[in-house]
């Protein structure tokens, strides 16, 4: 085809976008006419393409890569192997595009963990989350958080058994898996996580694990956790992550005239060593108590 010599022949990394786009759109109309030789050499300009502009040509190489899945799935599937990210990623928004489920499961059973990760990078895309709770059979804790934390971005209250017997299952030194997994539970808010935390750590006072029990007592929806946070509103690096907390719990459960008046003498008396940010969020939770 004269159109697919002319694009071989021509500098892809300095052409203008119009005469490259020009000749992709007849090539593009033509497509069905060509060999499987020419479909290859045209598959391999289109990525060289996309990996070096970002333009109008690079916008429109993706479009015919992704119009092309259906006939070249294979060969968009390998791009996931490129040592450019951003070819990787590219691969991976055309085939959540397609919502190919079985590329996708083949992809969470290969030997690279990296690949399997992408496997669940494409699934969160789809919002694929039958296809995300697979991830935390994997043997690689990169994986399994990914899985957890997926899941949790698109609100799957469906996962929290499995996220939480996950959970249980992980060994208290595993901290950077746990973490993890604790934030996923943290933004599902589970009520019982600070629970599962005290199981795991015996030292809350860890900087670490101090900052995220603080942030989970606050999905608790549970008044016995009020005097702790109140307690640890003299630590300047986990202050306003406390009074959030609060200010969370407070809206979900009735609070005593005995423990409104108690909660504001604790909170006035650090006003002095409060910032501007915190002192909104000790005044919001002044005015709803009272």
């Amino acid at each position: 085809m004269e159109e697919l010599n002319k694009l071989k022949s021509i500098d892809l990394a300095s052409c203008d976008d119009e005469e490259i786009v020009e000749l992709f759109d007849i090539i593009e109309a033509k497509c069905d006419e060509l060999s499987n030789k020419d479909l290859k050499d045209f598959f391999y300009i289109l990525v060289e393409i996309l990996s070096k502009r970002r333009g109008i040509a690079g916008k429109r190489a993706y479009e015919i890569l992704s119009s092309l899945y259906p006939r070249m799935k294979e060969d968009i599937v390998s791009l996931l192997w490129s040592d450019v990210p951003y070819i990787r990623n590219s691969a991976l928004s055309i085939i959540a595009y397609h919502r190919d489920r079985d590329v996708v499961l083949g992809l969470l059973k290969d030997k690279d963990k990296d690949i399997r990760k992408f496997g669940l990078d494409i699934a969160f895309e789809m919002a694929d989350a039958e296809i995300l709770e697979k991830g935390f059979d994997d043997e690689d804790p990169n994986v399994v958080v990914s899985a957890a934390e997926y899941l949790a971005r698109l609100g799957y209250e469906g996962a929290l058994d499995k996220i939480v017997n996950k959970l249980l299952s992980i060994p208290s030194e595993n901290l950077y898996e746990l973490l993890f997994i604790f934030e996923s539970l943290i933004r599902l808010a589970y009520p019982s996580t600070p629970e599962l935390i005290e199981r795991k750590f015996h030292d809350l006072s860890d900087p670490i694990i101090k900052d995220i029990y603080v942030r989970a007592c606050g999905v608790s929806n549970n008044k016995k956790y009020i005097n702790y946070l109140l307690s640890v509103l003299d630590d300047e690096s986990v202050r306003k992550n406390a009074l959030d907390s609060i200010f969370s719990i407070i809206r979900n459960v009735h609070i005593s005239d005995q423990e409104k008046e108690n909660i504001r003498k604790e909170i006035e008396s650090r006003f002095t060593k409060m910032s501007p940010d915190e002192l909104e969020i000790a005044g919001k939770i002044i005015q709803t108590i009272y």
